[in-house]
């Protein structure tokens, strides 16, 4: 019996190169060097998800990643191909900078307001 260990690929081919990205509400899509497309659910990757519209719309294709730098998420055709989800810790790191940012927007709101009340 042949055992393969689970970090093992069954055969050396390497992941295809990225050659489109595509980014819905609800939806991630690849499009593949060799003429496939996966497409998986946005909340596979809560870091996307919870980025808005224009930190997901900046990312940069290096061969067989797609990477977002202004969320630090990294992303490869291998993972989608797999249907990877997010590592947990990623994902709560991303909720926890969100939630920051939202409790300091509410800050600055709630401030601006008493400056602005007359005395």
């Amino acid at each position: 019996m042949l055992r393969v260990k689970r970090y093992m690929r069954l055969n050396n081919t390497p992941p295809p190169d990225v050659t489109t990205v595509q980014i819905t509400d609800e939806r991630l899509t690849f499009g593949l060097e060799d003429g496939r497309t996966v497409s998986v659910p946005l909340s596979f990757y809560p870091t996307l998800q919870l980025g808005t519209r224009r930190e997901r719309a900046d990312f940069e294709i290096s061969h067989t990643s797609v990477y977002w730098p202004k969320l630090d998420c990294d992303i490869s055709s291998d993972c989608l191909l797999r249907g990877a989800k997010e590592a947990r810790r990623f994902a709560e790191r991303a909720w926890r900078k969100k939630a920051k940012l939202a409790a300091a927007c509410t800050a600055d709101k709630w401030s601006s307001r008493a400056e602005a009340r007359p005395v």
